[in-house]
Formats: C-alpha cells, structure tokens, sequence
C-alpha cells in the first residue's frame, strides 16, 4: 500500500508539473506602446519578396538583412547565418499547432512550419513539450507565459536548464542553471518577449563556456559525442547569429558541446544559446533547407524560432 501511495504521489506531482502554468497561454503585457513593425502575437510574418531573394546565401530589403556563410572546421561542416533586424517583432517563435500558438504538443515537419510562418531564415527551437522534461520548465512565446514550473535543486529529477530570456529590445538574457522561483517576465525593467529553456549557454559576454557537465545539469545534450548541433547568438543590437554545424554522415562529422563551443566563440558573438539539435537541426532561408550537407533526414519538430520580413 505505502509503494502504490508513493506512485500516485508521484504521477499527482508529475500531473502538477505538466499542467503549470496556462495552458492556452497568459499574455502577460501589452506592447502596443512600443509601434513594433509586426504585432506580438502568432500571425506570420509578411511574405519575403521574390526578387530581393539570393538562393541560400542571401535576402535583404528594407527591414531585414540575411547572410549566410559556410565553413569546414576539422571534418564537419558549419554555417553562420548573419542577420540584422529593424525591431524585435521581427524575431518570432510558431509552434506546431493550428494557430501556431505553444498550448499544447503538435509535430509538424520543418518545412510546413516555415512556410506557414512566411520566414525569410527559421530555425529549430527548443522542443518545447519534450517528455525529457518531465513538465518542468519556463516558457514565454511572443509575451505570453505558457509555463513557469522550474525545479528545485535535490529533488528525483533536479536537472536544471540554462534559460535565455529575450527583451522587448531584442536582447539577449541567461540565467544558468535556472532553479524554482528565478524566472523573470521583467529583467532590469523591460519586458520578456520569448523565454527558452534549453542550453546549455555557449557564449557569455563574448567568452566561451567550458563548464557542461555540473550534475545539477539537465541532461547532458550528448556534450561528450560529435553530432548535430545549432545555437542561436546575440551580436549587438537588433543583430543576431545563427549557427549549426553538420552530425555524423559518410564523409562529415559532428561536434562534441565543447567543439561547436569554441567555434561559435570564434563568430564575433556576446551571447550564444545552444538549440536541439541532432535530425532535428534544421536551417532554412529563402525557402531552400540550407544545412543540406551530411543527412538529408528531416525530423518533425514541435516549434521553431523565425525571422521575417515587415516590408509592406
């Protein structure tokens, strides 16, 4: 009787964590103050123009620039993709769901979710819903918080996660090893607009990050093995990095956590954010997937982070 007590105690807590937070999302701020170019909400960006459009290598018009740039470090392959924005509507988050929204689970494959969303460049995000988490978590999507369940530190699953908060100014914001009670929807007064929790942190204040295996970590991103990886970087203002790199395929090999580490130190960035990676790293613009050397296997993916266009 006491073990079967202890199970339903167990699946009450886990049940407890799963449901924290909103469901359908509570919008925690109003940014209509702020005359961004997009509104803060699900919509998709506006359609990319055709003709400012230069393969998988290039778009620009007058509210977003895009480079991308490919590169061999040892025998993977890497890209960075540069990109400069107007304001911080134009970086945007889309689940896998109907409206696109973060209440619930939904796979869809990369491609649909790009599409959808009208990106210029859209990259993996942080499989939000992953069951690896057990419900824990801090999630704000577009200024809506759909979950605030962290953990506590000793507890049966007290692997924490590296959060990056970004600002209604578009900058970058880590706190390591995030634990109950330190999420923040406000940091030094400006207000959140997306919430990750993933990581581990790559990059601080322009200095690499060597320290991926605390055992209060969430699990261990595979730190020791070559594989798959993409981050997402903060240069400057309204200025950001992309960056992923090729897994283990025929000729091509991934990279451990410390590797793609240092490489995206070498990139010029402040902030580096570490995504999921492996099948699901996935690297689109102009309509074209641009990490096309190694595997070709498209994994659905439950959300993505995206840029878009807000050219008329």
């Amino acid at each position: 009787m006491a073990r079967r007590s202890g199970i339903l105690a167990l699946a009450v807590l886990l049940l407890t964590a799963m449901l924290a937070g909103s469901a359908s999302g509570e919008a925690l701020f109003d940014f209509s103050d702020r005359d961004y170019l997009l509104p803060i909400d699900f919509s998709a960006g506006l359609p990319p123009k055709k003709e400012k459009m230069n393969g998988i290598v290039s778009y620009e018009d007058s509210t977003i620039s895009v480079t991308v740039e490919q590169g061999v470090s040892g025998t993977a392959g890497y890209w960075v993709a540069d990109i400069q924005l107007t304001d911080i509507s134009q970086l945007r988050t889309m689940a896998a769901t109907m409206d696109g929204a973060f209440s619930r689970a939904g796979k869809m494959t990369a491609m649909n979710l790009t599409e959808r969303s009208n990106a210029v460049l859209a990259i993996n995000g942080d499989l939000f819903n992953s069951s690896e988490r057990k419900g824990f978590g801090y999630a704000i999507r577009q200024g809506r918080l759909y979950r605030d369940n962290l953990d506590t530190p000793g507890r049966w699953n007290s692997k924490l996660m590296d959060l990056l908060l970004i600002d209604e100014d578009g900058d970058f914001h880590v706190i390591y090893r995030a634990e109950a009670g330190q999420a923040a929807s406000t940091i030094n007064g400006k207000r959140i607009v997306n919430a990750f929790s993933f990581g581990p942190v790559l990059v601080d204040n322009g200095s690499v990050v060597t320290d991926f295996q605390g055992a209060d970590k969430w699990f261990d991103m595979a730190a020791g093995t070559a594989r798959a990886r993409s981050c997402i970087c903060q240069v400057g203002p309204l200025h950001y990095k992309v960056i992923c790199c090729t897994g283990n395929y025929h000729m091509y090999s991934g990279m451990t956590l410390k590797e793609f580490a240092s490489l995206v130190a070498l990139q010029d960035v402040q902030v580096a954010y570490n995504l999921d990676g492996g099948d699901s790293v996935w690297l689109y613009l102009n309509g074209e997937r641009v990490n096309v050397l190694g595997s070709k296997s498209e994994r659905k993916l439950m959300d993505i982070i995206y840029f878009a266009t807000a050219e008329p």
